[in-house]
């Protein structure tokens, strides 16, 4: 517990920023998972157990007790493959994956004993079928007469086939 990806200064600024902003859509973009699930073996991330998960256990539970888990997302950069995982407390990642294929692979899934989720507890809503690269586009659509702001999360292939395509409304 004494360890720590972020450090306490960059920490403190994080949450104080956030607590702060009155943006309708937060998103913390993050080269670590922080929700997965992951590889077991690794101890490098906020994902495993013999790593940072105390911190992102830390930092859910303060995104919940400040009201800043509601329209609240994460974005994770180096993952080898695209996700979408719903974490027990309600927290969503999406995971953009690799940019071309040559350096995707397939990724842990709930409840795969080698996984940091062999309980099964984390939800995911999107994988990749068969790895491959790609990019993860996010749009962002003011309010209007007619409805709420909108953020669009849209996985694409190598090519920029959309492979899967998820839209929040804020609440």
């Amino acid at each position: 517990p004494d360890k720590t990806i972020w450090g306490a200064e960059q920490k403190a600024w994080l949450e104080k920023t956030l607590a702060a902003s009155d943006a309708t859509f937060k998103i913390l973009i993050s080269p670590n998972p922080m929700i997965g699930p992951d590889d077991a073996r690794k101890f490098d991330n906020h994902t495993n157990i013999g790593g940072f998960q105390h911190e992102r256990d830390e930092f859910v539970a303060w995104l919940k007790e400040n009201g800043v888990a509601e329209n609240f997302y994460l974005v994770c950069g180096d993952r080898h493959w695209q996700y979408r995982s719903i974490h027990p407390s309600g927290l969503e990642e999406f995971s953009c994956g690799a940019l071309v294929d040559a350096n995707s692979r397939p990724g842990r899934k709930p409840g795969d004993p080698k996984s940091t989720d062999p309980k099964g507890l984390i939800k995911q809503v999107y994988s990749q079928k068969k790895p491959s690269g790609g990019f993860l586009l996010i749009e962002s659509q003011p309010t209007t007469a007619a409805s709420r702001p909108t953020l669009s999360f849209k996985f694409h292939d190598e090519k920029g086939v959309v492979l899967h395509e998820h839209q929040k409304r804020a609440k």
